[in-house]
């Protein structure tokens, strides 16, 4: 994976969104993700992609940047260069490459304790967020496609099998497995 400086280009009204990342495949893969779910964190590119559609919108790589450092410095410059509409801010910026003294880390983590919210105020989240974000039917036949037939390397079945750990399914969702399975075996047989 290459550190590099990114445009998402509208190729309808050559707007675009200018960002930087360590990760430039990660990163655009969670772009693509949030844009396709329809929550995505930058309300002006989602607007667009939701009017223009996916096959509107190039992503491009502007420059290769070695050094991780010289990344925001290069973001702004590509930033002042191209004056990117979808950009919320006008000045790049990243926690990237500061370290916080153990004083202000303290400090951040006294701050954040204080910050917990009550039961009824998570409760109230919870309700306002439901159903943002979901995937349509056919998003799911999409992805469900997309990984039939993939097999994961051993490396990704330890990752999910650590996280798994400890992970029980209640009688209810095991009766249905053992269906889903019985049916995946029967069809498999001819029977």
């Amino acid at each position: 994976m290459s550190s590099a400086i990114y445009a998402i280009v509208n190729n309808v009204t050559r707007d675009m969104y200018v960002g930087s990342a360590v990760a430039v495949n990660r990163r655009w893969s969670a772009h693509r993700r949030a844009l396709i779910r329809q929550c995505h964190y930058n309300t002006r590119l989602q607007r667009a992609y939701d009017k223009y559609g996916a096959n509107a919108f190039d992503w491009e790589i502007v420059q290769f940047v070695d050094n991780k450092t010289e990344l925001i410095a290069r973001e702004q410059f590509w930033m002042n260069f191209f004056k990117p509409v979808y950009n919320g801010r006008p000045v790049a910026n990243s926690p990237l490459g500061t370290k916080a003294s153990a004083e202000t880390r303290a400090k951040m983590s006294v701050s954040a304790k204080k910050r917990g919210f009550t039961e009824e105020h998570k409760q109230n989240i919870s309700k306002a967020k439901k159903g943002i974000c979901t995937i349509s039917e056919e998003q799911k036949k999409q992805l469900s496609v997309l990984n039939t037939g993939k097999i994961l390397s051993a490396e990704t079945r330890a990752k999910i099998s650590v996280t798994s750990t400890g992970r029980y399914h209640t009688d209810e969702a095991k009766q249905k497995i053992s269906a889903s399975n019985k049916a995946r075996w029967a069809a498999r047989k001819g029977l």
